[in-house]
């Protein structure tokens, strides 16, 4: 079953700004996460409560997200440069 997918406001207004090549990655990306979110992830970071975030790597930009489990969600926080 797919995960219900959210974006943080100021990730989509990133997302918006990006050169359509550029969105249509990330958008293709935003997909597969929507379908496995635990099988696209480059590597974890922690949040300030020690919730794990995951981060994958999309050409040059990082989409960083965290998988809801309990209510099939998952929740996109950013998306920057990956080399920020």
């Amino acid at each position: 079953m797919t995960y219900r997918l959210l974006i943080d406001y100021e990730a989509f207004k990133v997302l918006s700004g990006l050169k359509k090549s550029a969105q249509q990655l990330i958008h293709q990306m935003l997909r597969r996460i929507q379908e496995l979110p635990s099988e696209w992830v480059d590597y974890e970071e922690k949040d300030s409560t020690g919730r794990p975030l995951h981060v994958s790597i999309v050409g040059e930009y990082a989409v960083t997200y965290w998988e809801d489990a309990v209510d099939r969600q998952v929740k996109v926080l950013e998306i920057t440069r990956a080399d920020s």
